[in-house]
């Protein structure tokens, strides 16, 4: 994590984001109702961002997040900045920041974290300067019952259910007790301590909200039980701190993990099995069902890699980054990962090109138009095909098998998903060497051959067999079912009286098959207008409004026809009912 520009007197913040759960309560309009796989760490609300000292464009930030396909965002909510006097809180900047969030569509996952000078641990100083020093507001409190407070504030106050809410009621349904906590620069404190805070924490977000989602701060896992400079492995820590604190092991909604591995691939070859993507992550989900068994879900809440420019092994070509970034996401889902956040949007501190954690960016600074890495194109790309995406199994040229004590060979990996549509979608690449292999098709469906970042690449099929060309670049083999149009309803009726004011309505244009299509509608009459003449994609809406003024009582219909090409052409009959007299039955309204 790249750590806070902190500003004493005006508050920083740390956004929410959670689970695979259905999110209940109200919500901002668009946001959406359960957590999903793909957010981003985006810090929107970051004072750095702020018109106060920047101005960064965030309606532009926002509207790139929404074309990469994240659907979450994860914000910090900052307990020094909120609250810089026990029981006087400053919410302004901060509401405004996740307002604008949940105005964009997005759920937001907020970390609550920080101490305020008047809460933290006498021996902060001391502390702080141990073990290669840390900044004062990442001292854990004196009191874990002040944090507990903090977060009975936050949560209700963005908890969306209209009372006492932030204005605008922007819901943050997920919540992270802390950030980082095993690493002595964001936590110079012990894991007993850390149990504290994450069991206080868990009871007063769940008595604000009993509907949230609350995860542990994410934790830094390595191979074995790393511990140097007051370091240590996140379920070694994690550990530690149920055991001091029992009531800690029950505290949490989710496992929170970050499995950076900033100077090498993912799956490199010659890399012990236990200290790849795949071993840090399994490894975790078999800590993790020991501690609370298979229900409890298993999140990513940071990865990624950097771009940076010094000569340090860290540093990593776009290329690789864009590579590494789809190949590390197929593997998490494979191996059941809930919840992805890749760190991070675009660097709010505008950091040089040498920065390591500012450059692991999807998008280039401010001063260069938050352009798009190459990444930032293939991450648009994942999410198109695998945004609500079922990994089903492994594809026939997958040769990899995990084993956490030896090497990793070269190796195959083909895996396949089911979208919601039905489009089956294969991810594939190699370790080895470059190469081309052929995979049966399914019967009955069509297929069509993706680059990383979305170019449709040629493709050779013969004797229901597609050629796939294998590098350390991912590809995607989509097989979709035959489009077929199909609108609803079929046809319509509408009684009205003339006086009735011109009404508007809907219908639902979808595609049978799994892929997209495009189409149009045409139809007029003197009554009718088409709102919406053309639309794409799997399921959409059609448009029209209906306007009886100085028609005379009788039957009007017009035929709507909506043509989506060679997946057909329907036509819906469509009568106005003009009548002299409408018995109309209204329903109680029962609120809660």
């Amino acid at each position: 994590m790249r750590h806070l520009l902190f500003w004493r007197p005006v508050l920083l913040i740390v956004a929410l984001l959670l689970a695979v759960w259905p999110i209940a309560g109200l919500a901002a309009p668009g946001q959406p109702p359960r957590l999903t796989t793909f957010g981003m760490n985006t810090y929107f609300s970051g004072l750095e961002r702020l018109p106060q000292n920047r101005n960064d464009d965030l309606a532009a930030l926002i509207n790139a997040t929404r074309e990469l396909g994240a659907e979450w965002v994860r914000e910090e909510i900052s307990w020094a900045n909120l609250e810089p006097r026990k029981g006087t809180f400053t919410w302004g900047l901060m509401d405004a920041a996740l307002a604008q969030a949940a105005n964009g569509g997005f759920g937001i996952v907020g970390m609550l974290l920080t101490t305020p000078g008047w809460a933290r641990v006498a021996d902060c100083g001391s502390r702080i300067t141990r073990n290669g020093g840390s900044l004062d507001y990442w001292c854990p409190p004196a009191n874990p019952q002040d944090f507990a407070d903090f977060v009975r504030a936050a949560v209700e106050r963005y908890d969306g259910d209209g009372f006492n809410d932030a204005p605008g009621s922007p819901r943050v349904a997920v919540w992270q007790i802390w950030n980082e906590p095993n690493h002595w620069e964001t936590w110079p404190g012990e894991a007993n301590e850390y149990g504290a805070l994450l069991a206080a924490g868990y009871a007063a977000a769940k008595e604000a909200d009993p509907t949230a989602i609350v995860a542990t701060g994410g934790v830094y896992v390595f191979d074995g039980y790393w511990r140097t400079e007051g370091n240590r492995d996140g379920l070694e820590f994690l550990g530690a701190a149920f055991a001091a604190v029992p009531a800690a092991q029950t505290s949490f909604d989710a496992l929170a993990i970050h499995p950076f591995m900033p100077d090498t691939a993912p799956d490199r070859v010659g890399l012990y099995g236990l200290v790849s993507l795949w071993g840090r992550i399994s490894n975790a989900r078999g800590w993790l069902d020991s501690q609370r068994g298979p229900h409890v879900p298993l999140w990513i809440s940071e990865l990624g890699w950097s771009t940076c420019t010094s000569t340090e092994a860290v540093c990593r070509s776009e290329q690789e980054q864009a590579d590494w970034l789809v190949r590390s996401h197929g593997i998490a889902l494979a191996l059941g990962v809930q919840h992805i956040n890749w760190f991070q949007l675009e660097d709010k501190f505008d950091s040089p090109a040498s920065d390591l954690w500012g450059n692991a960016a999807l998008l280039r600074n401010r001063s260069q138009g938050y352009a798009r890495k190459p990444a930032a194109d293939a991450y648009a790309m994942l999410t198109a095909q695998l945004g609500r995406a079922l990994f089903i199994g492994f594809g026939p040229l997958h040769s990899y098998v995990h084993q956490n004590n030896a090497l990793i060979p070269a190796a195959h990996y083909h895996l396949r998903f089911q979208t919601a549509t039905g489009a089956l979608v294969d991810l594939l690449w190699t370790t080895g060497n470059a190469e081309t292999r052929t995979i049966p098709l399914e019967a009955g469906r069509s297929a069509q051959l993706l680059s990383r970042d979305g170019v449709v690449l040629p493709q050779t099929i013969s004797g229901g067999q597609a050629q796939i060309p294998l590098s350390g670049t991912p590809v995607y083999l989509r097989q979709d079912t035959p489009a077929q149009l199909a609108v609803a309803p079929a046809s319509v009726n509408i009684p009205m009286l003339a006086t009735d004011p011109a009404t508007s309505y809907a219908l639902v244009v979808q595609n049978l098959g799994s892929a997209s299509i495009n189409w149009t509608a045409s139809g007029s009459a003197s009554w009718f207008t088409l709102e919406t003449t053309s639309g794409s994609g799997h399921t959409s809406i059609l448009r029209y409004r209906v306007n009886p003024a100085g028609l005379t009582p009788g039957n009007y219909t017009v035929t709507l026809t909506v043509n989506a090409g060679s997946a057909g052409t329907q036509s819906i009959p469509i009568t106005l009912r003009v009548v002299t007299t409408l018995y109309r039955t209204y329903t109680p309204v029962i609120y809660r």
